[in-house]
């Protein structure tokens, strides 16, 4: 401690022997060495109270107790980082006692490297995964995808859906599957519809040119029960089956069906272009 400013002792002890040394005639050149003297002791008084401090602060003297305390502290560290009293601040206050810092390097487009030097000199490498970005995570896999591309040789989108959540399969959000889902999917990875049409049966077109009339028509006999359609679902298709055999199903005999419903002789003419969609649901 002696040492702790050197050139402030040397500069009081040649103070004090220029005083000592001087004649009574040179009173007032003493009494400014007298001064000079004065503010290099309280200048090394100041250091050595500086020093004094930082030593204070630097080698903080623990009681036995708290060495303990301390020490079963570090070993329940996990339990008191997951606290619910513990705030985000205190966190970070721990980050700072335990890690002197951390260099991130990038090894994969997903994946770095974190290199942890700790404050008692020690280092470690993790290992850390970075998350999927959105598109990323919205992707279904293969296997879910071609399931899908199985089932929809012989189902329609609603069976699948129900296939799926039978198996316990949710979407990539968490949810159950619905028709509209497996439709958006069938449409990404172009898996066709299925043909679930019997060999027996017309589709609306079909029906519309064999009678000559516009295809609002013959939605509009599907919605009246003069046409028996046969649909999986709300957006499926509709498919007629005929009876050639039956004059019923004629285009006499439709034609005379629709009359006695509407009692209107110019019906043909007048429903022949349109097709209300509030008529056209099954």
């Amino acid at each position: 401690m002696a040492d702790a400013d050197p050139e402030g002792r040397l500069r009081g002890a040649t103070g004090a022997e220029t005083l000592r040394g001087s004649r009574p005639s040179n009173r007032l050149v003493a009494a400014t060495l007298e001064h000079r003297w004065n503010e290099a002791l309280e200048q090394v008084d100041q250091v050595k109270q500086q020093y004094a401090d930082f030593r204070q602060r630097e080698a903080l003297s623990l009681t036995p107790q708290q060495k303990q305390q301390a020490l079963a502290l570090a070993k329940d560290l996990p339990c008191l980082w997951r606290a619910p009293s513990t705030q985000a601040k205190d966190r970070k206050w721990i980050l700072r006692l335990l890690i002197k810092d951390i260099t991130v390097e990038k090894v994969a487009p997903k994946k770095i490297l974190l290199h942890l030097r700790r404050q008692g000199g020690t280092c470690e490498d993790l290992a850390v995964e970075l998350p999927p970005n959105v598109a990323d995570r919205l992707r279904y896999p293969s296997p879910i995808v071609e399931k899908i591309r199985q089932l929809a040789a012989s189902v329609g989108d609603a069976e699948i859906a129900a296939e799926l959540t039978r198996q316990g399969l949710l979407s990539a959000k968490g949810k159950p599957f619905t028709a509209s889902i497996i439709k958006w999917l069938r449409y990404k990875h172009r898996i066709p519809t299925p043909d679930l049409k019997h060999k027996e049966e017309l589709t609306v077109k079909e029906v519309a040119h064999k009678f000559g009339v516009s295809s609002g028509v013959v939605y509009y006999w599907i919605a009246h029960g003069v046409l028996a359609a046969r649909r999986m679902n709300r957006g499926s298709p509709c498919w007629i089956t005929l009876d050639p055999r039956n004059n019923r199903n004629s285009a006499n005999g439709l034609k005379d069906r629709v009359e006695s419903k509407n009692n209107d002789s110019d019906f043909l003419d007048t429903k022949m272009d349109s097709r209300p969609e509030s008529k056209g649901k099954l």
